[in-house]
């Protein structure tokens, strides 16, 4: 047709007009932009879904029938262990590398002006919930962090500004919360005299705060660093294995940092069950995390913001009068 352009080409000051042609289409129920892994993860995409995913977990979604993002997004297969205004947590089996896994499903879903307006423009959305931890998981496996497998990720910005992103887990197979091990390997504390010393806890003790140390070196803190996001295995006696878990929040910071350190050990003092961990665990633990035998100054420093920040917080759940 005489004038016709070629495919992709627009005239001469005709941004406004390409913008408004996305816009139509985004409005007419187009799928909006989206990025090849976004998150940068190294998974393959599934199909055309805005999902990336592992080699075995693709296989185990198809024959579950799970390999659409909507079906991921609204499906109610498995159980729900969790359910919030914004995002819910889902335990489910799947068979990956051929045979039954137990997997864990975050499903996030949010809408607010931002997400409007970047639907509105047709663009694809600036981060998301499930591309932040699936992008942490990566940024602590390079950093030597031992954490949580990736399976898969992905996310979706739709028409109508609703953001919707999720990631899947596989089980920690033999591993059990910080807080709860220690409930089930150690004893009650005896507070009527002192305890002997268990070279086990000791050595557990040991390994948390060698952790914590490495993974606040390394530039990151996590935001919710209670007992509940360490999982442990002893696979021989003495002998413990640490992987962190639940790294959406997870920051990696340059500068401005004390705060934050403050935070994350204030917040795993507060979560230790307090009839197995005394304050000699504490110090104990302390040491490991400042990698020293003794506590000088400046470590005594950090040890004391700590410990107001955690009297604050037992403060506010009236924990302390």
């Amino acid at each position: 047709m005489a004038g016709q352009l070629p495919a992709g080409q627009c005239p001469a000051g005709g941004m406004a007009r390409r913008y408004q042609v996305r816009i139509g289409q985004t409005l007419a129920g187009q799928d909006l932009p989206s990025r090849a892994d976004p998150a940068r993860t190294g998974l393959a995409r599934v199909g055309e879904e805005p999902l990336w995913a592992s080699p075995a977990c693709r296989e185990g979604l198809r024959a579950a029938g799970l390999d659409r993002f909507a079906d991921l997004m609204q499906g109610r297969e498995g159980t729900c262990m969790r359910a919030l205004p914004d995002r819910e947590n889902w335990r489910l089996v799947l068979p990956l590398a051929g045979r039954p896994r137990v997997v864990y499903l975050k499903k996030h879903h949010v809408r607010g002006v931002a997400t409007r307006l970047r639907a509105w423009l047709g663009l694809p959305p600036r981060t998301s919930a499930g591309r932040d931890e699936a992008q942490n998981i990566r940024r602590l496996e390079a950093a030597g962090i031992p954490c949580v497998e990736l399976a898969a990720y992905g996310e979706r910005l739709d028409r109508r500004g609703r953001l919707e992103s999720l990631t899947i887990t596989p089980e920690l197979e033999g591993f059990t919360p910080l807080d709860d091990f220690l409930r089930q390997r150690f004893p009650a504390l005896n507070t009527a005299g002192a305890a002997r010393k268990d070279r086990s806890l000791a050595r557990l003790i040991e390994c948390a705060g060698s952790l914590v140390r490495r993974f606040h070196q390394a530039g990151f803190n996590h935001r919710d660093l209670y007992c509940c996001h360490f999982f442990v295995r002893e696979p021989s006696p003495g002998v413990f294995e640490i992987r962190l878990i639940d790294l959406q929040r997870v920051q990696h910071r340059a500068r401005f940092r004390q705060r934050w350190l403050v935070k994350d050990l204030a917040q795993l003092a507060y979560s230790a069950p307090r009839d197995r961990v005394k304050c000699t665990h504490k110090v104990a633990f302390l040491r490991a995390y400042f990698g020293t035998a003794r506590l000088g100054p400046k470590e005594k420093r950090l040890v004391r913001q700590v410990l107001g920040k955690q009297q604050a917080m037992e403060c506010k759940l009236g924990l302390i009068a």
